[in-house]
């Protein structure tokens, strides 16, 4: 984190910087997608980038700090959506993260990622912090919507934010296949029932 904080302070300084940075960054992505975070070095990326390695080092103190730039440029916030029913900003929200999962940049590193959390505690923490605040504008939402009245009362929404989430990263971790956005809606009625008429 800190590695990152250096490099757009400096990136902010010099458009030289930014453009190296975006050069490096845009090649530790390919590099990820193509050999994984455990092969992934400083030397391959600088070869990959066309860039000598002091011209890394300078901007990041080191694979973890680079890869957690790569995140950082990657990552889309949450959107939810301002307006309509609970049911339909959950829709629009799940439809955000279909389209984020399908995009090749994103999702073509998130394998050797999901991989590396469980053996290197710096992205662990990192996926964990990220994780984690997803999850929490969805229960967020669901829990509106059980105190309104719109869902039933008996939900979990913990477990039913995982539970609607969960398709669209298996689909994408197991079969390598995006779960198609437009099938979002049918997924929220098979978790949460038909809206009922009031």
């Amino acid at each position: 984190m800190i590695g990152q904080m250096m490099a757009e302070e400096q990136a902010n300084r010099d458009p030289r910087i930014e453009r190296s940075r975006k050069v490096i960054l845009e090649a530790t992505v390919d590099e990820l997608a193509e050999v994984g975070y455990g092969a992934l070095t400083i030397e391959s990326v600088a070869k990959r980038a066309g860039v000598g390695k002091a011209t890394i080092y300078r901007q990041w103190r080191g694979k973890v700090d680079l890869v957690e730039s790569v995140l950082e440029m990657i990552r889309v916030d949450v959107v939810v959506p301002a307006e309509g029913t609970v049911r339909e900003r959950v829709t629009g929200l799940l439809q955000g993260l279909a389209f984020y999962l399908s995009d090749s940049r994103a999702s073509s590193c998130m394998p050797t990622m999901v991989s590396a959390a469980h053996y290197d505690d710096a992205v662990g923490d990192f996926q964990f912090r990220f994780a984690t605040e997803r999850r929490q504008i969805l229960v967020d939402l669901l829990s509106e919507g059980v105190a309104t009245g719109e869902l039933d009362s008996d939900i979990d929404p913990g477990l039913t934010a995982e539970i609607l989430a969960g398709p669209l990263f298996y689909r994408r971790l197991m079969t390598n296949e995006p779960f198609p956005a437009v099938d979002v809606p049918k997924l929220v009625e098979a978790v949460l029932g038909r809206p009922t008429k009031r």
